[in-house]
């Protein structure tokens, strides 16, 4: 059954709570990018453009006031319909979670799906730069993309709920919580899937557990200044250095899951 969008983004203020007081310090919104900056920390998130955005509309509805707000109150952004005016309630919301998450481990997400795809079946949702590379280690791949970096060959939702409960490995675009698609991707995985959420605006909370993952892979900011020059001035996810690519596992849970797997095999 579909879940609201509403309930990831609450599960994500509510720990966005447990962060400590703190200022902002600086806001930048680029053309791919939102940039938060505040006194505990930094975070970012993609701001999702669209053609449907050039002309008479106002994704971001309090665009030039911005700075005004804490940025706790930013991080309600969240809950807006507007991709863009999410993206910057999540590079908020990412800037607190950073000082209360522990556990943090240096790893790339590509790697992780190349060990774990290694004669599996694997689902993409979202074309990310690396799927070709991926594709040899995998038994099956399965992209599905709808947006601008659709590719020949990429699958649309319409045939989601009948390939993705096939899939034994599914790696999710953490932008499926900005356009609010995450509900529909997660109520058609298998249970016993090894699944990750992956990109720069992955929020890093545990809190995500509790709907599946196993892993999250995102990205913590270690040089703000950096990272808001690129930004500001229209750089894609290779061309932002000062950051760390770093991964939250859930091993608990993966532990139970890898044993459900393995038993199913014995029994086949």
């Amino acid at each position: 059954m579909n879940q609201s969008p509403s309930v990831f983004v609450d599960a994500i203020l509510q720990a966005v709570e447990s962060a400590p007081p703190a200022e902002l310090l600086d806001l930048r919104v680029g053309q791919f990018w939102a940039v938060a900056n505040t006194s505990i920390g930094a975070g970012m998130a993609s701001v999702m453009r669209s053609e449907a955005h050039l002309h008479g509309s106002r994704p971001i509805e309090d665009a030039g006031r911005l700075h005004l707000r804490s940025p706790a109150e930013l991080a309600t952004l969240m809950r807006s319909t507007s991709a863009p005016e999410a993206g910057v309630g999540m590079a908020a919301a990412n800037a607190l979670l950073g000082s209360t998450v522990n556990g943090l481990s240096e790893e790339k997400a590509v790697e992780i799906l190349k060990e774990r795809g290694k004669g599996n079946r694997v689902a993409m949702i979202g074309h990310f730069p690396f799927a070709e590379k991926l594709r040899e280690h995998c038994d099956q791949l399965w992209i599905f993309e709808r947006g601008l970096n659709r590719r020949e060959g990429d699958l649309g939702g319409e045939v989601m709920d009948q390939i993705l409960p096939q899939a034994e490995v599914v790696a999710v675009t953490a932008t499926t919580l900005l356009n609010k698609t995450l509900p529909t991707v997660l109520a058609s995985v298998n249970p016993d899937a090894f699944v990750m959420m992956l990109g720069p605006s992955t929020p890093l909370t545990p809190a995500l557990f509790d709907f599946g993952f196993d892993v999250l892979c995102g990205t913590t900011i270690e040089d703000p200044q950096s990272v808001m020059r690129a930004v500001e001035q229209g750089a894609v996810t290779k061309q932002i250095h000062g950051v760390r690519r770093v991964c939250l596992w859930n091993r608990e849970d993966h532990n139970a899951k890898t044993q459900r797997r393995k038993d199913a095999k014995d029994i086949s």
